[in-house]
């Protein structure tokens, strides 16, 4: 099967902060709200068609019936660049899949320390 990955950033709605996903896509779009967030956000968005098209790919081998939902992934980016935390919504097993692999992922540096960051992924079959 192959699958292709669109790769969108920008803000997903409003959320609150009463559950780590929530917290993570307002603290993303706070981020991205800054011209400075923003640059990164699309530096990730980028970085991310590059660099996470197999783990998609092998994900969508590994995992029994995968869901090829479009979903978000939201990462937290340590000073260094090195992926501390990643989150996705919905929840998918194409998703979660993938959100097991982002923590060996390595970026640029953002503005500032333990930035979050999102990613609109977009699947599409070929």
């Amino acid at each position: 099967m192959g699958l292709a990955a669109i790769v969108l950033s920008g803000d997903f709605g409003s959320a609150t902060a009463e559950d780590p996903v929530a917290a993570a896509e307002s603290a993303a779009e706070a981020a991205a709200a800054t011209p400075e967030g923003k640059k990164y956000e699309d530096e990730v968005a980028t970085a991310f068609s590059r660099d996470q098209g197999k783990s998609i790919q092998s994900c969508a081998r590994e995992v029994k019936r995968p869901e090829l939902s479009d979903f978000n992934v939201f990462v937290r980016v340590s000073a260094v660049g090195q992926v501390e935390e990643a989150l996705v919504k919905p929840s998918t097993n194409l998703a979660a899949c993938l959100q097991g692999k982002l923590k060996a992922w390595k970026l640029s540096a953002p503005p500032h320390a333990d930035s979050w960051v999102s990613v609109n992924v977009r699947l599409k079959t070929k």
